[in-house]
């Protein structure tokens, strides 16, 4: 009867003793400097650490960030306007509110010297993607990271635990990876020990290095492998559904103002998240100079996205600016079929095209200051 117990003792001090060991492997040999296995983020995190002093604007965000903003064409309108800016795209396709602070966080801690502005959008309502043990999750949950989470979802008044559980479980276990990931060992030790699979697994995100870099971060979808493949599929079984979406919203706008239109509860992060990010920014100072927070919204339907989070932080005053694109009245063109790659996407006309909106916002913006 004894003899099992005292097993089960032993298994559990083996257990915390390699759990401890490997966060004490952390702290010894801890995570490269440059980011590593992420393909694309990889690439881009490498470059902006190098030329971080060059830009004066970064835009940060999702894939809708990624492929929808051109920041030569943004630099170019500037320029016309008399604003001479330089700007580079650290959009990331996947990425959720949580990852893009993360990053941001990152951004900062480099001081670049030169940096005023900051573009978000955090227009993807959700703590974590449910690929939880992907390579591209595992990097971002630190304990600090992750702890800032639980503590945003266990003070969510709007879900019920049948909502929070699967958050929770899921940012645990992406947790318990990196942790396990035991540092500059992590590639080892991810691919032999866990058998992940540390390679992108979109098969339309083999992009040019270098095509990517002399874009400053954009990438098209239009220029990506098999997006042909990816426009038809799009063509074939999703139009109907997002003209169908796409008439319902065009209805419910034309009897509402946008805010109102969109004032759905924000399902898990609520304004406090889009509050946290903006504080980050607004507590920096480089060379005297505080940084500023711009948000914005993409020309995105609401079944793709969830606002609300955003226009209650506006409405609150804990952002102070906000330019919103999600009104398919007002910005029909972008809406148009042929301006997209599928209903949440634009290609690269519709890129260009909400490129160009954007910087006369923002041209505005800056000459009502």
């Amino acid at each position: 009867m004894l003899r099992p117990l005292v097993m089960f003792g032993y298994s559990l001090i083996f257990i915390i003793t390699i759990f401890l060991s490997s966060g004490l492997l952390n702290i010894v040999l801890p995570y490269y400097k440059t980011i590593q296995n992420l393909g694309e983020i990889s690439v881009k995190w490498q470059y902006l650490t190098e030329h971080k002093d060059d830009y004066d604007a970064i835009f940060l965000g999702p894939s809708t960030t990624y492929f929808g903003v051109i920041p030569k064409l943004f630099d170019e309108y500037m320029t016309t306007e008399g604003k001479s800016v330089k700007s580079f795209n650290f959009g990331i396709a996947g990425a959720n509110v949580s990852e893009i602070d993360f990053y941001l966080q990152k951004i900062l801690a480099l001081k670049p010297a030169n940096l005023k502005w900051i573009f978000l959008d955090c227009s993807v309502d959700l703590f974590t993607n449910f690929g939880s043990t992907s390579a591209q999750e595992i990097y971002w949950h630190t304990p600090r990271k992750t702890i800032e989470n639980f503590q945003l979802i266990l003070e969510s008044s709007i879900d019920s635990w049948q909502v929070k559980a699967p958050y929770i479980y899921a940012n645990f276990q992406s947790f318990i990876y990196r942790w396990l990931g035991i540092g500059q060992l992590s590639t080892f030790w991810q691919e032999r020990i866990l058998n992940l699979d540390l390679s992108n697994a979109d098969p339309l995100a083999k992009v040019s290095e270098d095509r990517l870099l002399q874009e400053s971060g954009y990438y098209a979808i239009d220029w990506q492998k098999k997006a042909e493949k990816w426009k038809t599929i799009f063509r074939t079984n999703g139009l109907d559904t997002y003209q169908k979406n796409l008439k319902n919203e065009q209805t419910k706008l034309a009897n509402l103002n946008s805010e109102s239109a969109f004032n759905n509860p924000s399902t898990i992060y609520g304004a406090k998240m889009v509050k946290n990010i903006a504080s980050r920014i607004e507590q920096q100072q480089i060379n005297n100079n505080k940084i500023e927070a711009v948000f914005f919204i993409p020309p995105l339907l609401e079944t793709d996205s969830n606002p609300s989070a955003l226009y209650k932080a506006y409405q609150s005053g804990y952002i102070d600016t906000l330019f919103a694109f999600n009104n398919p009245n007002k910005f029909s063109n972008l809406y148009e079929v042929d301006r997209r790659i599928d209903s949440a996407h634009l290609n690269y006309q519709g890129a260009q095209e909400f490129t160009l909106l954007l910087a006369s916002k923002f041209a505005q913006y800056l000459n009502n200051l």
